[in-house]
């Protein structure tokens, strides 16, 4: 395990468990996206650990698809809640 690696591994942990701590306060989108960096940390963990490159063919795809489809949920959820704001 090289030097960025570990790098990423703890910047991964970090963010994930920043927005779950902070979903509570400033909005349950946040649960999403440190969801998605739990992934981020699972991914790059398992790439670090398993001889196979989960960063080179079909694995990078599925890799790409999962990142995406996090990323258009998170846009869509930011975009309905600035739209429908709650009223207190």
């Amino acid at each position: 395990m090289q030097f960025m690696d570990v790098v990423y591994l703890i910047l991964w942990a970090l963010l994930g468990a920043y927005c779950f701590y902070s979903a509570r306060k400033l909005s349950p989108i946040l649960y999403i996206l440190g969801t998605f960096f739990v992934f981020m940390f699972g991914w790059y963990l398992a790439n670090d650990l398993l001889p196979v490159n989960l960063f080179d063919g079909m694995y990078n795809i599925i890799f790409r698809i999962v990142a995406a489809c996090f990323l258009l949920l998170f846009i869509g959820l930011y975009i309905y809640v600035k739209k429908h704001p709650k009223d207190n």
